[in-house]
């Protein structure tokens, strides 16, 4: 039985691995007119956070630093887990949950960087749900069951005093927030932890905010900048420009004086209906981001205690390992981190 349900689990991650290909071939490596070196980036997650990626690539910081980057956008983590493992992506901004998952298989990556270090996502319920314990035996929804997520998810029920057993609570995996935006608003589902963002939107049409985990302290890995350890040794050179374009797009996002322009970029990407909503929801994203740049170990052992719990072999995973802080401490060596950080203003 058991190696039954291994070869299923092989022959899953072949099958995951050839959509992938087909998913990303179509963004060969190459070397555009003005000798940029074409970089192809993955990220799985619709939500504000991501703003560093999207403000780099708008901005001009990739082709500054020499990179022209090809962004793909995989909904589903496995299959974004099965391009970086392929080779199709080169690096990935992307939670801790699927990299860990991965790690416990045999897959070595590293997290070189991370933007999101702490829980901060706020439960969001339909009208008629006005106290976190209304959502006994209710549906709340999860971009996908084993995602960072969907641990979230978890820790923030623990958090609130609730049980998904004991309080009879389905968790269902819906899709990414935006999927699950439209199951609250369609009724499939009664609530749900967003990205405060897309949180003050719905608020402005009647729906609950019945917490802000930002309080809490939770330390998780929700935006880490992952490569594999393979990509690293070789392109070390390569990789440090891709960071400075990032730490530099952090700088922008959180820099008071690019307020205005951060906040047309993230009603853009994400839909955002109601500007004032998107106004509120910019100083959520401000409480998303961290300065600090360096990944949570502890923050992966919280990741890890949830997924061991149908993957044994993550308990074997090494969280320290994981992480591989070289390339930016020779930037903040260098100066180059807070030199960035002075010209956007930020202390």
């Amino acid at each position: 039985m058991r190696r039954a349900v291994a070869n299923t689990c092989e022959l899953f991650a072949i099958l995951v691995t050839m959509v992938a290909a087909c998913l990303i071939l179509g963004f060969p490596r190459t070397t555009d007119a003005q000798n940029r070196t074409r970089v192809v980036i993955g990220y799985s997650a619709m939500q504000a956070p991501v703003a560093p990626l999207w403000v780099a690539q708008e901005q001009g910081f990739f082709a500054k630093y020499g990179i022209d980057p090809e962004f793909v956008f995989v909904r589903t983590t496995p299959v974004h887990i099965a391009g970086l493992i392929s080779g199709h992506i080169d690096i990935s901004y992307t939670g801790g949950s699927g990299i860990l998952s991965a790690t416990g298989s045999g897959a070595e990556f590293r997290f070189i960087a991370s933007f999101a270090n702490r829980i901060t996502h706020v439960l969001v319920a339909r009208p008629e749900i006005q106290k976190p314990k209304d959502l006994r035996r209710r549906r709340i929804g999860v971009v996908s069951i084993g995602g960072t997520q969907w641990i979230t998810t978890k820790l923030g029920l623990e958090y609130l005093g609730l049980d998904e057993q004991r309080d009879q609570i389905q968790i269902l995996a819906i899709g990414d927030q935006t999927v699950l935006r439209r199951a609250l608003e369609n009724g499939s589902i009664d609530g749900t932890f967003l990205n405060g963002m897309m949180a003050e939107d719905l608020k402005h049409k009647g729906y609950w905010i019945l917490a802000e985990l930002s309080a809490a302290g939770i330390q998780t890995l929700n935006s880490g900048v992952v490569i594999k350890r393979a990509f690293l040794q070789k392109n070390r050179e390569l990789t440090t420009s891709v960071l400075k374009a990032l730490v530099e797009g952090l700088a922008f996002v959180l820099s008071p004086a690019r307020k205005p322009v951060v906040i047309r970029t993230l009603i853009g990407r994400l839909k955002i209906s109601d500007p004032s909503a998107a106004e509120l929801g910019y100083q959520y994203l401000l409480k998303d981001l961290d300065i600090s740049l360096y990944p949570s170990i502890e923050g992966l052992q919280n990741l890890q205690r949830f997924i061991q719990s149908y993957n044994p072999r993550v308990a074997e995973v090494k969280a320290a390992e994981l992480v591989d802080s070289s390339i930016l401490k020779s930037l903040e060596e260098s100066g180059f981190v807070e030199k960035v950080f002075t010209t956007y203003g930020i202390k």
